[in-house]
């Protein structure tokens, strides 16, 4: 971890302040700067700060019995280690730069002397950090809730039919935590060790391998599927 240069005003969580609180609140944030691949912090550790991401990308994550589960990627102008700042407890997580990354961080500190020493400014950066941590909330939220619907379906408790999508090779789109979406063939899903995991053939012929705890959405092109609506199985 080295040290970088950069300001806030690209960070989303400080968009309702002005170029002036902006600087102020820049003065106390420390620039780091991280290669591809290296460990930011892992489960445990001690908290107490954040990280505003100025250029780059970050993954968070949790290995579950020696699985690695990831949660969330954080980019350009994004967030993380809100909880451990404002709890000040032990990190719940692992985050590990993805790429070349730039951030700032803001302890919390300097959180506490920013409310002392500039009252209105600490005021919304703490509305910035709660709008913030409710987004991401609500974010988890639904990726648990697309989680437990992709389960159901493999488990066939729901409607859908994923043996057919397999035996007719019907093109789907799995979207995944990692960002651009896959589309492709279903060729099968097995159960390891791990869990769940779909192969998709993509029309480059490339096989993909995607864990289900990656996966936050699976659709299907209506016009792939109308000429089997009739069919009850499907």
């Amino acid at each position: 971890m080295t040290e970088a240069n950069g300001n806030l005003s690209t960070i989303s969580l400080f968009e309702d302040l002005s170029a002036v609180e902006i600087a102020v609140v820049s003065e106390l944030a420390r620039p780091v700067k991280w290669q591809a691949g290296d460990d930011i912090y892992a489960l445990g550790d001690p908290g107490g700060s954040m990280y505003a991401v100025l250029h780059g990308a970050v993954e968070i994550f949790s290995i579950v019995s020696g699985v690695e589960k990831l949660f969330m990627t954080v980019r350009d102008g994004e967030v993380f280690g809100l909880l451990s700042l404002l709890d000040r407890g032990d990190r719940p997580g692992n985050a590990r730069a993805l790429e070349s990354t730039e951030a700032m961080v803001i302890d919390s500190a300097d959180l506490d002397r920013l409310a002392k020493e500039h009252p209105p400014v600490g005021v919304k950066v703490r509305d910035g950090l709660g709008r913030t941590l409710g987004r991401r909330i609500r974010m988890l939220t639904e990726q648990f809730q697309a989680t437990l619907a992709w389960n159901l379906e493999l488990t066939g408790l729901t409607s859908l039919n994923l043996e057919r999508l397999i035996t007719d090779r019907i093109e789907v789109t799995v979207e995944t935590l990692r960002g651009e979406p896959l589309t492709g063939a279903l060729l099968r899903f097995e159960t390891s060790a791990a869990g769940h995991e779909l192969y998709l053939e993509s029309p480059d012929r490339r096989i993909h391998v995607i864990p289900y705890h990656a996966i936050v959405r699976m659709s299907v092109d209506r016009d792939g599927v109308e000429d089997r609506e009739d069919d009850p199985t499907f």
